[in-house]
């Protein structure tokens, strides 16, 4: 009798379930865009795209190498690893721009697609703004450190590996613990 009503009852959270998938993907088709894109817009703003970070990466690259050069004349030498040091960051700014975003910049042609990316991406951080701080933290340091110090990167990247899998560790013993 008691295994009935479990069956029925769990029959009736499904019979929920399925409505509220239902209704999730409703509301995300409505948020698709049915059109295609035209490919002659897109290819003008693929080659804009392309001329411009050939022009960015001229730049960039070209004055690291300037900095990287015996003591530029009118910088005074103690300025010029600073220097040599926003050029590389600004660079490696750029390349991190170049793997994921600059390429989505191509897909958001229509106002209501780029409202949807905004969207979820204000909910991504309203949902964690603590990881999403606290992973940009790492990665400036990284940098910093990386700009400053060569020689370490490798042992930073080690011990900031080692902190993600102590603290994963932790929660898989706490998970266990409350388990038992």
């Amino acid at each position: 009798m008691e295994l009935e009503q479990r069956v029925e009852i769990l029959e009736r959270e499904i019979d929920v379930l399925k409505g509220e998938i239902q209704q999730t993907l409703l509301a995300v088709q409505a948020n698709l865009s049915d059109k295609p894109e035209s490919r002659s817009r897109w290819r003008r703003r693929a080659w804009v795209l392309a001329l411009l970070n050939i022009l960015l990466s001229i730049t960039l690259f070209t004055n690291i190498r300037f900095y990287t050069s015996d003591t530029p004349s009118g910088v005074g030498p103690a300025l010029v690893p600073w220097l040599r040091g926003f050029w590389v960051a600004l660079a490696f700014v750029w390349l991190l721009l170049q793997m994921y975003p600059l390429a989505l910049l191509l897909d958001q042609e229509e106002g209501q697609s780029r409202e949807v990316a905004w969207r979820n991406a204000a909910a991504f951080f309203a949902s964690n703004p603590g990881l999403t701080l606290a992973l940009t933290v790492v990665v400036l340091v990284t940098a910093v450190i990386s700009a400053l110090f060569p020689s370490f990167w490798f042992v930073t990247i080690v011990v900031l590996v080692a902190v993600v899998g102590v603290n994963e560790a932790v929660r898989w013993l706490r998970l266990y613990k409350q388990r038992t």
